[in-house]
Parts: structure tokens; C-alpha cells; sequence
């Protein structure tokens, strides 16, 4: 795999900083469904701060909306992996980079929650150093 390339931070309506995640870092979601008995499922992570992310839905998730949860997503990040749960805000209409899915995300557990801030800090970091 490929290191990961970062991109600096945007403005957005987040409190924490929004963190781009380049399309070829290998940054990705598994989950399935509707949950435990629904279709496998894995979705590009575009951005993660350390209250939420987006990503690239699936041809395969269709009918997703905000307000639903998606539950134990398995994610990795910068050479890292954590669980939780995404409270769907926001969902963009189609276009050709596809549908874009963003929320809150609830880390499963006490791990989860700090390895989302050391995949926040390595991203924070590799930002500094191209800005």
C-alpha cells in the first residue's frame, strides 16, 4: 500500500477540524447493511474529524438518509483501525464522484475514541508539514 498522501484542513460548520483523506491512501469503511444481516459493505473514507467523517457511499447502499445509523462500521485510517457507529447528517445527490455520506460518528469503545485521535494527530501533522 501506497503512504498515504494528506491534505490540509477546510473550513466547515464542524468544531474540530475537518481532515481530507486522499482517494488513494487506502482509506476505508466495512460494514454491513441494514446491520448484522445486511449486505457486506465497504465505502472510501474521504474526511474524518475527531466528532465525524464522510464517505464515498457504495452502488450497493442505496436508500440511506440522514437520521439513520449506520452501526459497527470497521474503519481504517493512517495505519490504523477503530469501530463505532454513524449517525447519518448528511447525504449529497449523486454525481460522478458519487454519493457522499457524512455524520457523527460513536466510537465503540475507550480504544476506538484514542485511536481516532491518533489517526486525527498523524493527519493534523502530515497537514503542518505540506502547508
Amino acid at each position: 500500500m501506497a503512504e498515504p498522501k494528506m491534505a490540509a484542513t477546510f473550513s466547515n460548520r464542524r468544531l474540530q477540524h475537518r481532515f481530507t483523506i486522499p482517494a488513494d491512501s487506502g482509506a476505508v469503511l466495512h460494514f454491513r447493511y441494514p446491520a448484522q444481516h445486511g449486505m457486506r459493505l465497504e465505502a472510501r473514507l474521504r474526511d474524518i474529524s475527531l466528532s465525524g467523517l464522510s464517505m464515498t457511499l457504495p452502488e450497493e447502499l442505496v436508500g440511506v438518509q440522514a437520521g439513520d445509523i449506520v452501526k459497527a462500521i470497521e474503519a481504517r485510517a493512517a495505519g490504523k483501525t477503530f469501530r463505532g457507529d454513524l449517525l447519518v447528517m448528511h447525504v449529497s445527490p449523486a454525481n460522478e464522484t458519487g454519493v457522499v455520506c457524512g455524520g457523527l460518528f460513536y466510537p465503540e469503545g475507550d480504544e476506538d475514541l484514542i485511536t481516532i485521535r491518533l489517526v486525527v494527530r498523524t493527519l493534523e501533522a502530515a497537514s503542518k508539514t505540506i502547508s
